[in-house]
């Protein structure tokens, strides 16, 4: 049995022990890491109908933060965008969420992806759920995180003028692409 699938038992261990605190986390970070999904897919769809692909690519770059904010805001507690080929560097994932991206890519290649991923860790300062949900490449967005000869010159030249040490292209439809991360503290 590898580390996931432990990780994973563990979590049903727990969650079967009654563990009431480890559920309501999960059930946040679930609607959390839904709504902000949501939320950045409206925003392109609407852009993408305002302008194509260069209008959504455009207001992606400076509207995704923006949503990511309001959603840690709004609910208090640590969500974002992470990818280990990230285009924008604030969704660089920390080491922790590195080596979660890794085991779910794994995960992906291999055709068993779960749509969600979470654990309880112990850190220095407490006990966390630390919750994803894999965010995988559709054929749609290949026009802005496809192979060189898929992208456009201008959204290109958009790339290399916003984003000068962008990670974020040469996939493929069906290609884990990162994930939404969501830590929520339990010993409160």
């Amino acid at each position: 049995m590898n580390k996931v699938a432990v990780a994973i038992l563990l979590i049903f261990l727990l969650q079967g022990q009654g563990d009431q605190k480890v559920q309501k986390a999960v059930d946040l970070a679930r609607k959390v890491s839904d709504n902000l999904v949501d939320s950045v897919k409206a925003t392109l769809f609407k852009e993408l109908g305002k302008g194509g692909y260069l209008n959504a690519i455009s207001a992606c770059s400076n509207l995704a933060q923006d949503i990511i904010k309001a959603h840690q805001s709004k609910y208090g507690i640590y969500v974002r965008r992470v990818s280990e080929k990230y285009r924008n560097e604030l969704d660089k994932p920390d080491d922790y969420e590195l080596a979660i991206l890794k085991k779910l890519d794994e995960l992906n290649r291999e055709g068993n992806l779960p749509q969600e991923y979470y654990e309880v860790v112990n850190d220095k300062d407490g006990r966390y759920l630390r919750y994803f949900k894999p965010l995988i490449v559709q054929p749609m967005c290949l026009n802005c995180h496809g192979t060189d000869d898929f992208l456009s010159k201008e959204i290109k030249n958009f790339l290399k003028e916003k984003y000068p040490e962008d990670k974020a292209t040469g996939y493929k439809a069906g290609d884990f692409r990162g994930a939404v991360s969501v830590k929520i503290k339990l010993d409160e």
